[in-house]
């Protein structure tokens, strides 16, 4: 893609521009526009926060940046059309299912060539770079880390005669029971219940009751007694109006930020739609906490998956040094608090992390307990994981609509998911 050039109306006149950096003024004959594209950007909530930290790049560069957003479902579909295509795509945000399949796909630049192995390792911990290197190359730079888990609203669980969360799946029924009687209008948990989000909220509580989709041997598991039990634990919520149909994780989030939900999966990025609907940052925790999912028997490990978001850049970018300028300004310290105190994303620089607004924060603090026991979902490094999740939301929709058993509905799962590999 050519460089844009300033001209005046009509005159076609080259300008000169200025830009402040660092405290300097530096002249640009011109002004680069690179390609931001993701999904977090697409939230309400976030947009604002988004367009603060392009605005940043802006003034500390001279140059310009694009924001082309997807819904989290299309996105890795979306940036490997870019890539295909030959449309502009310089950087983009990736979790860790999607990074894979950029992995995978070849279409990825090594940090390291970019911003020197030296930076990456001063800037971060060892552990948040090792989520985004695949064998010796650090494609992926740690954005945002943590988990995804559940998150409750206290005053809910208060009212309806909780002050604590439940710890087991005994007290989680009862205390969702509770809030049926106190309110019959609040949803006691927003399951996720369609699109992909379905098929992955499924498998931590198929760990909870001792099940998953494969064994260490790769064998297809989905299917067996722990799997089914939960499937049934599923319906059973249905039956009961715990949960409901039709609900993914924006409008799990939306109607939990509006204050008709108690309960629902998600990451750290909760507390952006909270804040959004009038919510001071302060006051989050009264009403959106993190908590340990309940176990099947106390004693048993919490499940949680581990979730992480990083920036990558792309081989066939034009303006790779500009787009690692874009990621050193997101990852800035005043940026990532920003972004920390207003959308509850964790900064991951080691400078960050230190400052006393992060190790104060009780909002972060009730995630980090969970991060500790999370595991990396099952499909995460597979290319196919969509096409995975999709067939268990499928399955799952069957047997919460009636039309087949949990046991059909899991063969059949299982069956598919034995085929797709």
């Amino acid at each position: 893609m050519k460089k844009e050039r300033m001209a005046t109306l009509g005159l076609g006149v080259v300008m000169m521009g200025t830009a402040l950096f660092g405290g300097a003024t530096v002249q640009a004959e011109e002004q680069t526009n690179i390609v931001w594209a993701g999904w977090s950007g697409e939230e309400e909530a976030s947009k604002p926060i988004f367009e603060r930290m392009m605005n940043a790049y802006r003034e500390q560069t001279g140059d310009e940046v694009t924001w082309v957003g997807f819904t989290w479902a299309d996105a890795a579909q979306q940036l490997l059309i870019r890539c295909q295509g030959g449309e502009q795509l310089d950087i983009s945000q990736a979790d860790i299912s999607i990074f894979n399949t950029l992995v995978q796909a070849n279409v990825l630049a090594d940090w390291n060539d970019i911003v020197g192995e030296d930076f990456m390792k001063d800037t971060f911990e060892e552990s948040y770079l090792e989520v985004g290197n695949i064998d010796g190359k650090q494609y992926g730079m740690p954005w945002t880390m943590a988990a995804i888990t559940m998150v409750y609203n206290p005053e809910i669980l208060s009212a309806a005669g909780w002050d604590e969360p439940p710890v087991t799946l005994d007290e989680f029924e009862q205390c969702m029971a509770d809030i049926k009687a106190y309110d019959s209008e609040i949803i006691p948990y927003a399951l996720s219940t369609k699109d992909v989000t379905c098929g992955a909220d499924f498998v931590p509580w198929a760990w909870t009751f001792g099940g998953g989709i494969w064994d260490e041997d790769g064998n297809t598991i989905i299917n067996n007694e722990a799997g089914v039990k939960a499937l049934d634990w599923y319906c059973d919520m249905l039956n009961k109006g715990y949960v409901t149909m039709d609900v993914g994780r924006s409008e799990a989030r939306q109607m939990f930020a509006q204050g008709k939900v108690a309960f629902y999966d998600d990451a750290v990025v909760a507390k952006s739609q909270v804040i959004s609907n009038g919510v001071a940052p302060d006051d989050v925790v009264n009403v959106c906490a993190a908590m340990l999912r309940p176990v099947k028997n106390e004693g048993d490990k919490p499940q949680a998956v581990q979730w992480g978001g990083m920036l990558v850049v792309y081989k066939n970018s034009e303006y790779k040094e500009q787009a690692a300028e874009l990621a050193k300004v997101l990852n800035s310290d005043e940026i990532a608090l920003d972004y920390f105190i207003n959308g509850g994303m964790p900064p991951v620089t080691k400078s960050a992390a230190n400052t006393d607004t992060v190790k104060n924060d009780p909002y972060i603090n009730s995630f980090i307990e969970s991060t500790a026991t999370a595991r990396l979902e099952e499909t995460a490094r597979m290319t196919n994981a969509n096409e995975i999740k999709t067939i268990l939301t499928e399955e799952i929709q069957f047997a919460l609509l009636g039309q087949k058993t949990s046991q059909e509905a899991l063969d059949d799962a299982a069956a598919r998911i034995g085929s797709a590999n």
